[in-house]
């Protein structure tokens, strides 16, 4: 991987050997993508897309994204960008479809005159960061994230339509998202919602409330959901044991883990992965 950093952003290209295999990819904001040549593919959420040249993925702090199969000749262009960077742009953004075609649709192909205009913009963003200081090139890049979201919002409103009256964005739901951020980055090691609670400077119980009014499931189900997408995509793109699923999620007694996994899906891990390759 090559890349240059800056406080809030970093920008290059990766051709996918800093990777982890069979491990979820680390964001901790937001990653745009976009594939120049090469292919393989990313399992977000339980749902794999292929990824190839014109190939351009918009992957969220809340996604579990694990990559494999990728070809040896595999290139792509790449934004970083941090969690509270990420907070900041994506509330300038009030579309909603906006965010459902996000993720529904992370990966997605662009036609090739919408294909070189991005490679240009990624181009761009390179010669920012070469040329300008911190300071400008923070201020800079931020405009142009910004700017890239609200083109895509409008495209996607143009295509779908506009769905009525947003939601007030107030200071419950920007604890909601922090609070799903913040599982993002600590569910391999911390599963307690006083954890979290801790972070956001709150009692466990107004972060339940809290969650509850804006996401609909308690803090502790969130954290629950989360862990579940995560083992069931290593069930199915990897062949780790149970126990050493349960050990990179930091869980001491893997039976603890099958208990929560079959009472959220009514099915140990292992007869999960079997049914899973028995229908593959």
């Amino acid at each position: 991987m090559s890349s240059k950093s800056i406080s809030h952003f970093s920008i290059g290209i990766t051709n996918g050997n800093d990777w982890v295999s069979c491990h979820p990819l680390s964001i901790a904001g937001c990653m745009i993508m976009l594939c120049e040549c090469g292919n393989g593919y990313i399992t977000i959420n339980s749902r794999t897309f292929k990824i190839s040249e014109g190939s351009f993925a918009f992957i969220t702090f809340d996604m579990v994204a694990v990559a494999s199969d990728i070809s040896d000749d595999f290139r792509a262009h790449f934004i970083s960008v941090d969690f509270d960077s990420t907070q900041d742009i994506s509330f300038l953004i009030n579309s909603n479809r906006f965010w459902k075609f996000i993720y529904t649709t992370p990966v997605f192909n662009l036609t090739d005159d919408i294909y070189n205009i991005a490679l240009n913009w990624f181009s761009s963003l390179d010669w920012i960061i070469r040329f300008s200081s911190v300071k400008t090139a923070e201020k800079i890049i931020s405009s142009e994230m910004a700017n890239l979201l609200l083109i895509i919002a409008d495209q996607v409103e143009a295509r779908l339509g506009v769905l009525g009256k947003q939601p007030n964005k107030n200071r419950a739901w920007s604890i909601a998202t922090d609070f799903i951020g913040l599982i993002n980055r600590y569910y391999t090691h911390h599963h307690d919602v006083a954890f979290y609670a801790d972070k956001l400077n709150i009692s466990p119980n107004y972060l339940n409330i809290i969650v509850k009014r804006n996401i609909g499931t308690t803090a502790k189900e969130q954290i629950n959901i989360q862990l579940e997408l995560v083992v069931k995509m290593l069930l199915d793109t990897t062949d780790l044991s149970v126990k050493e699923i349960a050990n990179q999620l930091h869980y001491d007694d893997p039976s603890y883990l099958c208990r929560i996994f079959r009472k959220q899906n009514g099915l140990t891990p292992l007869q999960y992965r079997n049914q899973l390759r028995k229908e593959t």
